[in-house]
């Protein structure tokens, strides 16, 4: 009887809850909302994946397996699971202070801090610890939310306005970009105004178009017709072809506490996002969201983007919504 019941619980967890009530009517409107969440997706990963210190393709890596295995897993029929910037700010930190940014040790570190994230999210769901995600507080994650933001914000200003700064914490950075601010390139920073305009003065005239997306197209006629390179604005360049190969991220014997410690911080993090997201849509459709099965679902598109050699995923509000 014990080997029957782990067996009903263990396909509980697995089976597909969405696919036998999916309409073929929604095809349409479904390969419309996956087109556009494509297109987005794609620059934020290669963004993301700077911001975790690894090269830009890590961040394409991560995507296809962890979309498929949350697809699959996942309860919430329109969450949208890929690379986020708390998951990013998070790896990145934990990844500076022991490897170099874009070494093969930084991405092989990234790649293991998401299986490790991964794999024990998936061990709390088959425990059925999910009651224990009720008791993280709102305000301490709104919290830490809140100082992420802010570091990322410090983290991209130069970025924004075309300067290098150096160090990693909020108060260096942020004094260093001010010391360099002399230095800002004027087409640069005009770029950011524009995009930052676009993107939340967009908002104001209608919440239905692509902003995003309508941006990027934009951003890449401007360049051909203005030569925003040839004005000093830095591009993405080129980015390497080809899939990633499946591989089991073999991390240093030096390195295993610090992952151990970082899987289980970006594990945190990652289930604090992805919930929020999961349960904010999940009052808006009129669904239930199982939390057993959602951290089932958020550790296999982590093990999922792990083992493709790209790092941690978590549900994301924006590219839900």
């Amino acid at each position: 009887m014990g080997g029957d019941s782990s067996g009903r619980t263990l396909r509980t967890l697995l089976e597909p809850r969405w696919l036998p009530g999916y309409r073929p009517s929604w095809i349409p409107s479904d390969a419309l909302a996956g087109a556009i969440v494509a297109a987005l997706m794609i620059p934020q990963a290669l963004g993301y994946a700077a911001i975790a210190g690894v090269p830009v393709q890590v961040g394409l890596y991560a995507i296809p397996l962890a979309l498929l295995a949350y697809a699959i897993l996942g309860t919430a029929p329109n969450l949208v699971v890929g690379p986020a910037s708390t998951v990013a700010v998070v790896s990145g930190s934990i990844v500076a202070g022991t490897a170099v940014a874009g070494s093969s040790e930084a991405i092989t570190l990234t790649a293991g801090l998401a299986v490790i994230a991964g794999t024990g999210l998936v061990v709390a769901g088959a425990l059925r610890l999910g009651w224990m995600a009720e008791f993280l507080s709102k305000p301490v994650i709104t919290g830490f939310v809140f100082g992420l933001a802010v570091t990322i914000v410090a983290g991209e200003v130069p970025s924004l306005i075309g300067v290098k700064a150096t160090g990693t914490a909020f108060p260096p950075k942020t004094w260093s970009t001010i010391q360099h601010i002399g230095d800002a390139k004027a087409w640069t920073a005009g770029v950011a105004v524009v995009s930052l305009t676009i993107l939340f003065g967009g908002t104001r005239i209608s919440r239905r178009l692509p902003w995003g997306l309508l941006l990027l197209v934009v951003a890449v006629v401007a360049q051909h017709v203005l030569d925003l390179e040839g004005h000093g604005v830095k591009l993405v360049g080129e980015v390497p072809a080809g899939l990633p190969q499946p591989t089991i991220p073999m991390i240093d014997s030096s390195d295993v506490g610090v992952a151990l410690t970082g899987g289980t911080l970006l594990a945190l993090v990652g289930l604090a996002e992805g919930l929020s997201a999961a349960r904010l849509f999940g009052q808006r459709g009129g669904y239930e969201v199982d939390t057993d099965r959602e951290l089932v679902a958020f550790g296999a598109s982590n093990i999922a983007a792990g083992l493709a050699g790209g790092f941690a995923v978590a549900g994301s509000l924006s590219k839900t919504a």
